[in-house]
């Protein structure tokens, strides 16, 4: 019973200490640089996204490039993301490698405390040395997915969707007619 604790405290042990040495990365240190433009390049795949344990993203390959500009009292960062994340498409939930490419700007200001200006200016206290771009990350990847998920169509226009699914889809019975007292209410919204 003991030894299989500590197997078990050593496992957590490594998880978590694997979880730290993989997120390192995306502390990007700025005490030392000198104002000027800096790059990096990342490659987000699984380990990224297992450690959101909420994400619908449970797998992918994302390149990241990270332009940053260092100036006296800010810092700009430019992201290029590009490449694929496996999520499930909302028609029949089957895995969809779905492709993403995009950019965003993000602006981080030395300040007395951290807090957000607004969806891209950061304050930050002056007395920081790194600056964590994995929560940026998860939140521009997710922004980059579509509204609507699902399977492409082939050549023909069917749909790459589980067959069986979209069978089910289509056998399913068609919605009843609106209840008419509803009809009443849409005539008073198109007077006004």
């Amino acid at each position: 019973m003991l030894f299989t604790r500590l197997i078990s405290n050593f496992a957590r042990f490594l998880v978590i200490g694997f979880t730290v040495s993989y997120f390192n990365q995306f502390l990007i240190p700025i005490i030392g640089i000198k104002p000027d433009t800096c790059s990096f390049d990342f490659k987000i795949d699984e380990s990224f996204f297992q450690h959101f344990e909420y994400s619908e993203i449970k797998s992918g390959e994302v390149q990241v490039h990270l332009a940053m500009e260092k100036e006296e009292k800010l810092i700009k960062f430019h992201f290029s993301l590009t490449g694929y994340v496996r999520i499930p498409c909302d028609r029949c939930y089957e895995p969809l490698n779905q492709k993403i490419s995009g950019e965003e700007e993000l602006i981080v200001k030395f300040g007395p405390d951290f807090h957000e200006e607004s969806e891209v200016v950061q304050v930050i206290p002056e007395g920081e040395n790194h600056f964590d771009i994995s929560p940026f990350l998860y939140e521009y990847v997710h922004l980059l997915l579509p509204i609507r998920r699902v399977h492409p169509e082939d050549e023909e226009g069917h749909s790459e969707c589980n067959p069986e699914i979209i069978r089910l889809l289509e056998a399913s019975p068609k919605p009843a007619e609106p209840d008419p007292r509803w009809e009443i209410l849409n005539k008073l919204k198109t007077n006004n």
